[in-house]
């Protein structure tokens, strides 16, 4: 994988929101086997996006249901709620596409990436 994996915060997030920056995010939980299994393919994701984005990962619970904290909550609940894995794009500090929870599969995340490529294009 070109591009790796980033850990952040919700402090981060918003830093690069008001600093305009293009990133994927993806919301996990680790006690999620679906984030576990997703995290095996995600580079296929990032190889088949036609613009390099840093992918950033934050970790929204580490005990199911139990939101590390307020902040962390607050985040997942702007970006759609619950529902991990939750990709999300990002463009110039605006938040797009962030519907995409259970992207889990290679071809998924190839058709996904492909998606993200229309609205990067756009």
């Amino acid at each position: 994988m070109l591009n790796p994996i980033k850990m952040i915060k919700p402090d981060t997030f918003y830093e690069k929101i008001e600093q305009q920056d293009s990133f994927v995010l993806n919301i996990v939980a680790s006690w999620c086997s679906d984030c576990t299994d997703q995290q095996n393919n995600i580079s296929s994701l990032v190889d088949t996006l036609d613009v390099k984005l840093p992918v950033l990962q934050l970790t929204a619970q580490n005990e199911r249901g139990v939101f590390i904290d307020q902040q962390h909550q607050d985040l997942v609940d702007e970006m759609g709620g619950h529902g991990y894995p939750r990709t999300i794009l990002v463009i110039a500090g605006k938040v797009l596409s962030t519907d995409n929870v259970e992207v889990i599969k290679q071809q998924d995340l190839i058709n996904l990436a492909n998606k993200f490529n229309v609205l990067l294009s756009a």
